[in-house]
């Protein structure tokens, strides 16, 4: 298996696996939230950050983000120890992005409090809705009126935080959508993700969507429900600087940039992916492999002390695995290099300047992309000047086609 080596961290990720149900939706790996699983889940991740840590040459992080799963059922000490461990290994900035993804029906004013007195100081809120019909059918577990009364708690503690929203619901019209924008910009949160529903593979509305029982909206009105949102957040002064991303001044998301400009970042728990610059790597979406790969023992974080964290470290399976594997590595190739620096910088408002490109790899966008570039121009889905390359209006309505062409 090829060996990561990080000349760079940036950024760290940490996928919290644990749930209390699974929305009929989501596709990332999560298991059944339990105290045992937990402690036993969080010795694991010390070691993982030992072990990435000593792949690590440069250790400046400028942002962590906490991803799941259901982050916010995690109790506010463990994030803090953890945080506290990630000061420990790295250098993290002082100003340093730190963000936690949270659901409505696992927080209390109590724990925002708490949360923010760990380190978190950026929060992302799975709002999804504020039409009770669609709540339910996406599986949440709140309705409207408790997430407006979470969005409160969120904005009387926190000057930082996003909000997430579905929109190309079965059964939404455009009037519905309107309504759900209507309201969340009554709150004016300094972020928005606004993402349409897709059907993953392995969900319960895959299953659906493929026996006919699940008819999503047309093209064209997905189309003018994006318009529409374009539209109000841009009239209410918010910056659409990424396909599904818009913020207030100075609030974009600090983390997702390191993404989409093609930075290497570490990444930890079971089905988290990272890159090392050359190489994408992403753990095996098992809690019990990542368990025996770095906590064998299934010794209980609860129960550890110092003396027990340090005989953990020098289990032997810590270091050059032979038996057991806890992570697939892809390592590409020039040309995978290239198509994905191209689609992830045009999904950025600031899209491809073709210099860039040519720091990064020493050769020339516009000889090797040039039938590309001319066929998306005559499309009216790219747009050039000033030695670069954005999306259009109707580029972003097709992003994945456009990005296509590039890998």
């Amino acid at each position: 298996m090829p060996k990561l080596n990080f000349k760079h961290a940036n950024a760290i990720y940490l996928h919290l696996p644990f749930c209390s149900s699974k929305c009929p939706y989501c596709d990332f790996y999560s298991v059944q939230y339990t105290k045992k699983g937990v402690g036993q889940y969080w010795a694991a991740l010390f070691m993982e950050l030992e072990d990435l840590a000593a792949k690590t040459e440069n250790k400046l992080v400028k942002t962590i983000y906490f991803g799941g799963g259901t982050p916010s059922l995690i109790e506010p000490n463990l994030i803090k120890d953890i945080i506290k461990k990630i000061k420990n290994k790295f250098k993290v900035t002082p100003t340093a992005e730190i963000t936690m993804e949270i659901n409505p029906a696992s927080v209390s004013e109590e724990k925002i409090i708490n949360f923010k007195r760990a380190g978190i100081n950026r929060l992302s809120i799975g709002i999804q809705s504020f039409n009770n019909q669609h709540l339910s059918f996406l599986g949440r577990k709140t309705n409207s009126l408790q997430n407006k009364k979470i969005l409160k708690l969120v904005a009387n503690n926190f000057k930082n935080y996003s909000v997430d929203l579905i929109f190309a619901l079965p059964d939404q019209s455009l009037e519905d959508f309107e309504k759900d924008l209507k309201e969340l910009l009554d709150f004016f949160p300094p972020h928005i993700s606004l993402y349409n529903l897709e059907i993953h593979e392995n969900t319960p509305f895959y299953q659906k969507y493929n026996q006919g029982k699940l008819k999503l909206p047309t093209e064209e009105l997905d189309a003018q429900m994006y318009k529409l949102a374009l539209n109000k957040l841009k009239q209410a002064g918010y910056q659409h600087y990424e396909i599904s991303n818009f913020s207030q001044k100075g609030y974009r998301a600090q983390h997702n940039y390191i993404y989409w400009l093609y930075q290497p970042y570490l990444a930890l728990g079971p089905g988290a992916s990272g890159f090392d610059g050359n190489c994408r790597y992403q753990n095996l979406s098992n809690l019990n492999y990542y368990l025996d790969y770095y906590n064998p023992q299934r010794l209980d974080y609860y129960d550890l002390d110092d003396y027990n964290l340090e005989k953990l470290k020098k289990i032997d399976c810590l270091r050059d695995h032979k038996k057991n594997k806890i992570r697939n590595i892809t390592c590409l190739k020039p040309k995978e290099k290239w198509g994905e620096y191209s689609f992830l910088a045009l999904r950025t408002d600031l899209g491809l300047f073709y210099h860039k490109f040519y720091q990064k790899f020493g050769l020339e966008f516009k000889s090797i992309y040039k039938e590309e570039i001319a066929e998306l121009k005559a499309l009216d889905l790219l747009k050039e000047n000033n030695e670069r390359i954005k999306l259009t209006t109707r580029g972003k309505e097709v992003a994945n086609e456009v990005f296509l062409k590039f890998l």
